[in-house]
């Protein structure tokens, strides 16, 4: 048979559902191809965000670690700053508190060595070595009248009580006025009127009573006589509550005054117990590490200054350390009233 004759002799139909069949298969394998390679990729992608994830938290976790480590080293950065700060502060606070208690402890030097030279004196010119001369100088009235010779005295005081400033030698100096004033008052004391003076003889009653039994309490009447006459009026300044502490100081012994720097240009123009526009040419310091230091005009120093040298006075009879004669001791507080009387009307002070 011819090959045209077998090739007519296979149906058409057959050969279309071949190719068919052929061609359905091929979309299979081809669809399973996809659908497996679909899947592996969505795995894979699932992995993939798995892994992100995994990631963005570890990310967060060290961004957060790193936050928390700026912090803290900034409050340490901060509180080590601080820290410093405080120890230069207090190193300050205590450079600054031991030069002030290096400079009272000067200052309280000065007025113990005073007061051991204001001591010595007394002692030395008491002794047999120095004879006090003074007793008989104590009668000025002729006929040596014993009951009345008592009371009247020339003044001349006793050696131990010349030119002694009680406790304080080294203090700062005196008015210009004192010092003109004491040329012209060479020969001549401002008590002496009439070359002579009379005793009270109420304050000379109270003050022989005080002898027995030497105090410093208000309570007593010979002392509270000087506060109610002398001291304070003397003490009476415009800022009260000022005055009252300086009182405090001096009955308490913690009263320092010392004079400026006379090579500045400027002063302090208002004095702190007057609280009025005066030249300040000392400084008052009431004691104690924070303390603080006062100008004063020149009226206000020797008022001060009055209360203290009587006080100190007082002070030194009161422990046995004054060997003159009553009569002597006296006279002497006599002049110390009238040193404080002087130096609250402003006048100059005597020798």
């Amino acid at each position: 048979m011819a090959p045209d004759q077998i090739h007519s002799a296979i149906p058409d139909t057959d050969i279309d559902s071949g190719m068919e069949s052929s061609a359905s298969s091929w979309d299979r394998s081809v669809n399973e191809v996809k659908e497996h390679a679909f899947a592996r990729l969505e795995e894979e992608l699932k992995k993939a965000n798995e892994t992100l994830k995994l990631r963005d938290e570890e990310v967060s976790r060290l961004s957060r670690i790193r936050a928390d480590v700026e912090s803290e080293l900034e409050e340490l950065t901060a509180s080590l700053f601080q820290e410093a700060h405080n120890m230069v502060k207090e190193a300050n606070l205590r450079q600054a508190a031991a030069t002030r208690a290096l400079k009272e402890s000067s200052m309280k030097v000065d007025v113990l060595s005073a007061e051991v030279t204001a001591l010595k004196t007394l002692v030395l010119t008491s002794t047999p070595s120095h004879p006090n001369l003074s007793r008989e100088d104590s009668i000025s009235m002729p006929g040596g009248l014993s009951g009345v010779g008592l009371f009247y005295r020339k003044h001349k005081r006793s050696p131990s009580h010349n030119n002694l400033k009680y406790g304080r030698e080294n203090s700062p100096p005196d008015s210009p006025l004192k010092q003109k004033s004491n040329q012209s008052e060479t020969d001549t004391d401002i008590l002496d009127i009439s070359n002579s003076a009379e005793v009270d003889p109420n304050v000379h009653r109270e003050f022989v009573l005080w002898m027995k039994s030497p105090t410093l309490d208000k309570s007593d009447a010979f002392i509270s006589r000087i506060y109610r006459e002398d001291i304070d009026q003397c003490l009476e300044f415009n800022n009260s509550t000022l005055a009252m502490d300086v009182r405090n100081a001096i009955e308490s012994g913690n009263l320092f005054i010392e004079s400026m720097d006379k090579s500045k240009s400027h002063f302090p123009k208002k004095c702190a117990l007057m609280e009025l526009p005066l030249l300040c040419l000392y400084r008052m310091n009431l004691g104690g590490a924070d303390s603080e230091c006062y100008c004063i005009s020149q009226i206000c120093r020797n008022r001060i200054t009055a209360v203290c040298d009587f006080l100190n006075y007082l002070r030194y009879i009161q422990r046995g350390l004054v060997k003159s004669l009553e009569n002597d001791m006296y006279w002497e507080i006599v002049r110390l009233r009238k040193q404080m009387m002087l130096a609250k009307l402003g006048l100059a002070l005597t020798s």
